[in-house]
């Protein structure tokens, strides 16, 4: 027995193969990756971007030896697997490439929301029960419900549910995602908007999420950061505020009164590259001084108003 385990240990020697460290970590990617592909969520790209810098220079070294048709040799000459490059090369371009329809990220999250439209079907046919009995959410705003990526934009026009698909987003981001109502911060620009959004979500569905405005957002940054009691101002302070800057930073200085011409001056339908300022005026007295707003073709559309089931033209 001790001869035959001294042969055979011998041959377990002779056939281990030392794995160069840069393929170690090419198969340490390829876990990783398909590790956050079995997840049941949604895939966000701050979930999978840190893998950009974190491999970046075992991309660059595989990517260079297959560039230079040399990658079989290498593999050959370590006793590695080509397929497992191979594979991490294909999973890091994937990354690297953000054009949606194009990333494999892409293909998971729209099977995900597809697959929870209808696993979450009850749930968020009552999401805002709570709220008004009659709210059914339409499948694009539970896509928005669904969707967890990092940055999302929702463009819709007066009365087409955007309070309420906020209202469901927070609601299912504390209960499904269970995320802590504290680190919610809801922003609107209107007190209006944001007494909409506190009643449904503060009231009608008892979230304590904060809820405000954007002026008072930044007022509370400014209060936290500075130690100087500032004071938020409006119609003729807010005139008087610019006028006296104007006067004490801009207007005794040249250079900075030019700019700023040719700063509102760009306003108008009138493209100029440059900075000379009398070319400048040459150039605008020739302009049929539109501005870019009154350009803006009327633009007409009918939706139903959610609150009032009626239909209305923007």
């Amino acid at each position: 027995m001790g001869l035959l385990s001294r042969l055979f240990g011998k041959k377990r020697k002779l056939n281990k193969v030392n794995v160069p460290d840069e393929y170690a970590k090419v198969v340490s990617c390829n876990k990783e990756f398909e590790t956050l592909m079995s997840y049941d969520k949604y895939i966000a790209r701050s979930d999978y971007n840190y893998l950009l810098d974190k491999y970046k220079d075992i991309y660059t070294f595989f990517d260079s030896a297959k560039k230079a048709k040399t990658l079989s040799y290498y593999c050959k000459q370590n006793h590695v697997q080509e397929a497992e490059i191979n594979k991490f090369l294909c999973f890091y371009e994937d990354i690297v490439d953000l054009k949606k329809g194009s990333s494999i990220f892409y293909d998971h999250n729209q099977s995900y929301i597809t697959d929870h439209l209808h696993s979450e079907k009850t749930y968020l046919d009552r999401i805002l029960y709570e709220v008004d009995p009659n709210i059914l959410l339409d499948d694009e705003q539970r896509k928005v419900v669904l969707s967890d990526e990092d940055y999302t934009l929702i463009i819709a026009g007066a009365g087409a549910g955007k309070t309420t698909t906020v209202a469901a987003k927070v609601r299912y981001l504390v209960e499904k995602r269970h995320i802590d109502p504290k680190q919610i911060l809801v922003i609107s620009f209107t007190n209006k908007a944001v007494g909409e959004l506190k009643e449904r979500i503060n009231d009608g569905l008892l979230i304590p999420c904060p809820i405000t405005t954007f002026h008072s957002t930044g007022y509370a940054i400014l209060r936290k950061q500075e130690d100087n009691k500032k004071k938020i101002i409006g119609d003729g302070f807010l005139y008087n505020a610019v006028n006296n800057y104007l006067k004490g930073n801009i207007l005794e200085q040249p250079d900075l009164v030019d700019k700023l011409i040719m700063f509102f001056g760009s306003y108008f339908d009138a493209p100029y590259e440059g900075d000379d300022i009398n070319l400048f005026f040459n150039y605008i007295s020739k302009a049929n001084f539109s501005t870019l707003k009154s350009n803006v073709n009327e633009y007409n559309a009918q939706i139903i108003d959610r609150r009032t089931n009626k239909v209305t033209t923007i």
